[in-house]
Order: structure tokens, then C-alpha cells, then sequence
């Protein structure tokens, strides 16, 4: 079952399930039923389609079903980057898509991840050796050479960090800087490496500048 953490303590334990570390990054911003998300989980867990066979490519098939049309998602709309309030949007961002997806396949006990360029959101299943993936809002797989390089697996840690990187400028969009400064502060718990923590540095400094 779900249990939020604080961001700060969770980012440092580990590298947990995407949809875990979403959670406790929404709940930094907003109150939320950890029980009540959990089970409307669970519940779209086993709504999605049985898989063909076991295999991998069969398996990564299954999810096909998930995520709005590319570039559906407001500009400004930071509901549809919180975990709790995505799964109500009519255009979830394709980032959380993602981030849904793997937990309901997790649910599924299959073993997909996340792979993304930082704007292409893929699935992927980790043990297939084709080189194939389940875009977001595509609704079909494709080859990763057809995405703009360059494509890595994403963990937990990155997702969010990616997660933060979409809501900080809707923050400052929607004139909340205390958000977005909160935002830009929560970046700095992700475990980076040297050159993230200098860009995580200075991104804080730019929202602090706006106080001034």
C-alpha cells in the first residue's frame, strides 16, 4: 500500500518505484488520500487487457491502451503533473502517463520501465532485446532510432527531477513563485551528479532572484 513520505527523506532512501516517489512529490504541494489513490490503482491494474502470452514484447503490448494525444497537455496546468490529480485530467502530461503506467504494470508484476529523451516518454520492457518502445499517446511501439536520441532508462529519481522541471515553469506561469521556489528547492534532494547539482543550483538561484 502507498505511503507518502516527505520528498527530502524518500529521495535519499534507495531508488523506489516511480509512482512511490510521485506520490510523496504531490503531497509536498497538497494533502491527498494515500489509501484512496492506492486502490484506484489497483483497480486500473486489472483493468488492463490480459497479455497474449509471456512474452516480453506481448507483455509491453498490454499498455498500449495508456495516455492522451501528443501535445494534449496545458501549458500551465500543474494538476496534470501530480500523481493524485493526473489520473482526473483529461490531458494527464504524458511524463505521468508514463510514470502510471509502469506502476499499473508493476501491479501486473511486469517488469516495464520508463525510458525517455526528456520529452519523449516511453515504456519499455526491461527484458525484451529489441531495441522497441511504447511511446505515450502513440498507442503503438516503435523503434527507439525513430526517437530523437538520446533515449536512456530513467529511474525514480530522474523522473521526478524531470517532474519538477515541468512544474516549476507552471508555477511561475500561474504567478505562484512560492511554489515554484519550493519546487526548486525540492530539486536539490534528488541524488545528482556534480554538473545536475551546479544546473539544480542555478535554477534555484533564478527563482530566488524573482523575490527581489
Amino acid at each position: 500500500m502507498f505511503a507518502p513520505l516527505p520528498f527530502a527523506l524518500h529521495a535519499t532512501t534507495g531508488c523506489p518505484p516511480h509512482a512511490e516517489l510521485a506520490l510523496s512529490l504531490a503531497w509536498t504541494f497538497e494533502d491527498l488520500d494515500a489509501a484512496e489513490l492506492d486502490g484506484r490503482l489497483d483497480a486500473l491494474a486489472e483493468r488492463l487487457p490480459a497479455s497474449a502470452s509471456a512474452h516480453p514484447l506481448d507483455e509491453l503490448k498490454t499498455l498500449a491502451c495508456l495516455g492522451p494525444a501528443p501535445g494534449t497537455s496545458d501549458a500551465i496546468d500543474t494538476d496534470a503533473l501530480l500523481l493524485h490529480t493526473a489520473l482526473d485530467c483529461k490531458a494527464p502530461h504524458p511524463l505521468m502517463v508514463a510514470i502510471v503506467g509502469a506502476e499499473l504494470a508493476r501491479r501486473r508484476g511486469l517488469a516495464i520501465g520508463i525510458v525517455s529523451n526528456g520529452s519523449d516518454h516511453c515504456l519499455a520492457h526491461t527484458e525484451l532485446a529489441a531495441p522497441l518502445l511504447l511511446p505515450i499517446g502513440r498507442g503503438e511501439l516503435m523503434e527507439a532510432h525513430e526517437l530523437p536520441a538520446p533515449l536512456t532508462w530513467r529511474c525514480a529519481h530522474e523522473t521526478a527531477g524531470l517532474l519538477l522541471d515541468e512544474l516549476e515553469p507552471r508555477w511561475l506561469a500561474q504567478g505562484r513563485i512560492d511554489r515554484a521556489l519550493q519546487t526548486a528547492e525540492l530539486r536539490m534532494c534528488l541524488p545528482f551528479d556534480e554538473d545536475s547539482q551546479r544546473i539544480a543550483e542555478r535554477k534555484l538561484q533564478l527563482v530566488r532572484a524573482r523575490l527581489n
